[in-house]
């Protein structure tokens, strides 16, 4: 009889602790996309509320189709990756929403009069929005994706961080409609090579072994 005792503890232990099913990357990133509606929530209530009324170029809204697409999409293209035996094909899921966003950005401020950013002040007003969000939103993502995958490769924090600025970028829209001018656009690049290299240092840190250790 007293060998049997270890065996029904090793059960009672398995009834106890049952073993955590991971969500499925679509739901993933849908939590992840209610995070940015918490932020566009903030924003709202600390006294940055939408803008739609204003007057903007259908290149505008197409840009800020284009930008929330990107956010969207890159974030279940990272989710995806995440996990292992995941096709390479997830990697071009945002490629035609970006190339909306640029498309879309580029043509308001070639075609619009009285564009946006056309000094350093306005401009660096755009960058700092930008990053300001966009720093929250990838740390969350980074948090998300850390409790599903314990490697992080560097495409899949790329994409984390593309869906980040993106949703920054949507959010600047939204509460700042308007066609971006050449340096204003620089601005908005600058913000994504930065947001992008902060994911890539944060995947080196990941891989390191002495921070595995």
């Amino acid at each position: 009889m007293g060998s049997d005792r270890p065996e029904v503890l090793i059960r009672g232990r398995a009834r106890a602790r049952p073993r955590r099913v991971p969500l499925p990357p679509a739901v993933l990133a849908i939590l992840w996309l209610d995070g940015v509606l918490l932020v566009a929530a903030a924003l709202a209530l600390f006294g940055t509320p939408p803008a739609l009324e204003r007057g903007a170029s259908a290149w505008t809204w197409l840009a800020l189709a284009g930008s929330t697409l990107t956010a969207a999409s890159a974030a279940l293209s990272a989710f995806q990756l995440s996990e292992r035996g995941r096709s390479r094909a997830w990697r071009w899921l945002p490629v035609p929403a970006l190339l909306l966003w640029i498309g879309a950005s580029g043509a308001g401020c070639f075609s619009a009069a009285d564009a946006w950013g056309a000094t350093v002040a306005e401009a660096a007003q755009c960058f700092k929005f930008l990053l300001a969000i966009s720093a929250p939103l990838l740390a969350l993502m980074v948090y998300m994706l850390w409790r599903v995958a314990p490697r992080l490769p560097m495409p899949v924090l790329a994409f984390g961080g593309l869906a980040s600025v993106g949703a920054a970028a949507s959010l600047l829209a939204l509460v700042h409609p308007h066609a971006p001018s050449l340096l204003d656009l620089g601005a908005h690049a600058i913000a994504v090579a930065i947001v992008l290299g902060a994911s890539g240092a944060v995947a080196r840190l990941r891989t390191d072994p002495l921070f595995l250790n």
